[in-house]
């Protein structure tokens, strides 16, 4: 980031993102004030509303003040390229969300005809108004250039005042009941706001001048503030002049933050700040397009209270999380959009199906080393302990112990022998945990091995996978033995244990194959890794059945793949049935093509870990 770059412009973005948000979340108390029960609530919500009722028109300004400068010489065809092609693909994608959005309850309704009509109409979201207008100001931007280039400040200034002077006409005389001869459209002064910017950035406005503009700006939102009691308490079925966004109270706060912002300048602030100013700003598109979505799920899983409760009390709150969520999205949004592309420049490197058949029976050529390699890990898994191996028998027994201290004499549970119950679930997910987080470190713990000579990479890693399934066979050796003197009758269905152990071997492979390159590249992700299998724990049955899941979080577990698997182990031994295959074997089929297109990947990725270990 440039220390010369304007920064005053991030700074109004993100301001106006956070108002446009606030205005969201006080309109729906605006309207209502007949029927609140504390009026000083309206009032509060009142102030916020009017407070930030700046923000659409500082978009504007903004996009003005960019697209409008001498320095653009890009001609018309680049210029619709580079913009329509950022904002049609988005607006196109979240208008087919939120038509979706608005026929959730009733999917069946879908129809091709209905969308498209909606999306030419505007029909599909209120909020979407937005994109329409910044389309249309898009479209008219070279012809703006030329007028721009070819006035001077005090013509661009008349133009402006003739853009804003139309609509308020047209508004004042509607709220009078008069009729004017000549529609005007909603566009005009959306266009005075696009000059305006422009001409607020490039003009010096005096300090005289400025101290006056302030002044105004604080007179005009009071202005808003008492409009909108007067027009919501006596005119209710009337559009609200002093919330439009092109009234003249709202253009003086507008034009009076814009000038102040330009004239701090904000220059104080750091490099590093100012880069993550400059991340943010960019995102603030997205955050406009999603942000509504968050605020309608969250309203319609927990409604606040915005007839009797208190503004200050959901206002910030629900702000301040939906933000999150958006910003949130909007990583996802880039992370994906950036492992897209590299994934499309490493596909034209991905070695080649003979290739890959080769490199996998090289892999086998060093099945001796890979034999070695497990033994070492299993040996230096209690190095140093005194009673060495046998913790692998001792680990088990002593949860043992504890569960069923703990669940028959403290915590009784209603489901039949419990302490089997979270034992035959615990130690799969105890080889699950314990490979992903020691295969993790499998690559940057034998890095001076790999620099002194070479063997496949994907050794260390599998060999990691393959200790933890020795350790989880020995295992076996405890529950056995529990679960016949718990009283559970052991059957033949264990003839399918190593289908389920070889589905959950899959699961591994390929997480730590991913995990042990990127924690090599990466150091942190050893640390996400730990917080993440934390979470992971909750999220599957491993203390509790499905069934103790409420219905709308049951989702979650049904999506995860874990879920399947421990069901799976738990049909074996506890409950002497057959697991069900009709969700295993497809799962069998989905991981064997994932783990084929890992191992090309790691062929790939592998290439320069030397480098970074």
């Amino acid at each position: 980031m440039e220390k010369s770059r304007l920064l005053y412009p991030d700074v109004l973005r993100i301001a106006a993102i956070i108002g446009v948000v606030l205005i969201h979340v006080t309109a729906p108390t605006i309207g209502i004030l007949h029927v609140i029960g504390e009026v000083r609530f309206w009032w509060t919500a009142n102030f916020i509303n009017s407070a930030v009722r700046w923000s659409v028109p500082i978009f504007v300004m903004i996009s003005g003040m960019m697209l409008l400068h001498p320095d653009r010489t890009e001609t018309a065809k680049p210029f619709y390229r580079k913009r329509l092609g950022r904002v049609l693909p988005l607006f196109l994608i979240w208008s087919f969300i939120y038509y979706l959005w608005g026929i959730r309850d009733e999917l069946n309704l879908f129809e091709w005809e209905s969308f498209l009509r909606g999306l030419i109409g505007n029909r599909i979201h209120y909020h979407l108004w937005f994109v329409y207008m910044l389309i249309v100001l898009y479209l008219m931007t070279p012809l703006l250039r030329v007028v721009v280039k070819h006035a001077s400040e005090t013509m661009v200034m008349y133009a402006c005042a003739a853009c804003f002077a139309a609509p308020n006409i047209a508004s004042i005389a509607g709220m009078a009941g008069w009729e004017l001869g000549i529609q005007v459209p909603y566009i005009t002064g959306y266009i005075g706001y696009f000059l305006l910017g422009y001409y607020l950035s490039v003009a010096s406005v005096a300090a005289r001048r400025r101290r006056l503009l302030y002044v105004g700006g604080c007179g005009a939102y009071l202005i808003i503030v008492l409009g909108n009691y007067w027009m919501t308490s006596k005119f209710s079925h009337v559009e609200n002049y002093f919330s439009n966004y092109t009234s003249f109270p709202v253009l003086i706060t507008a034009a009076a933050l814009f000038v102040w912002c330009k004239q701090i300048r904000f220059h104080f602030i750091s490099a590093g700040s100012a880069r993550l100013l400059y991340f943010i700003s960019s995102s603030v598109f997205s955050l406009y397009l999603s942000h509504l979505i968050f605020f309608e799920f969250l309203y319609q899983i927990r409604p606040w209270d915005i007839v009797h409760g208190n503004p200050w009390l959901y206002v910030g709150v629900v702000t301040i999380i939906v933000l999150l969520l958006s910003f949130l999205l909007y990583l996802v949004w880039r992370g994906g959009g950036y492992a897209l592309w590299k994934v499309m420049q490493f596909s034209s490197r991905m070695p080649k199906v003979k290739e890959l058949l080769a490199h996998i029976k090289e892999i086998y050529d060093y099945r001796e080393m890979f034999r070695n390699m497990v033994l070492k890990d299993l040996r230096a898994r209690y190095k140093g302990s005194v009673l060495g191996f046998f913790w692998t028998f001792l680990n088990p027994l002593l949860m043992l112990g504890i569960y069923s201290f703990i669940f028959s004499s403290i915590m009784k549970s209603d489901i039949p022998n419990f302490p089997m119950f979270i034992l035959v679930a615990l130690l799969p997910w105890n080889y699950f945990s314990q490979a992903i987080t020691q295969g993790a470190r499998s690559i940057i713990n034998n890095a001076e091995l790999l620099k002194k000579v070479y063997f496949p990479r994907e050794i260390l890693p599998l060999a990691v996978i393959g200790s933890n399934l020795i350790n989880y066979l020995f295992t076996l050796a405890i529950l056995i033995p529990a679960l016949w003197l718990s009283g559970v009758q052991l059957t033949t269905a264990l003839i399918a244990f190593p289908i389920v152990l070889l589905i959950q071997s899959l699961l591994i492979a390929p997480i730590v194959m991913l995990a042990s390159l990127g924690t090599a590249y990466l150091r942190d992700l050893e640390h996400i890794l730990q917080v993440g299998i934390m979470i992971f724990f909750y999220l599957t049955p491993v203390l509790f059945p499905v069934s103790f899941i409420p219905e709308p979080f049951r989702w979650i577990f049904d999506y995860n793949p874990m879920t399947p698997i421990i069901d799976a182990y738990r049909d074996l031994f506890l409950y002497g049935q057959w697991p069900d295959f009709g969700g295993l074997l497809p799962m069998l089929l989905v991981l064997v093509v994932l783990n084929t297109a890992m191992a090309a990947v790691f062929s790939l990725l592998q290439r320069n870990v030397v480098e970074e270990v």
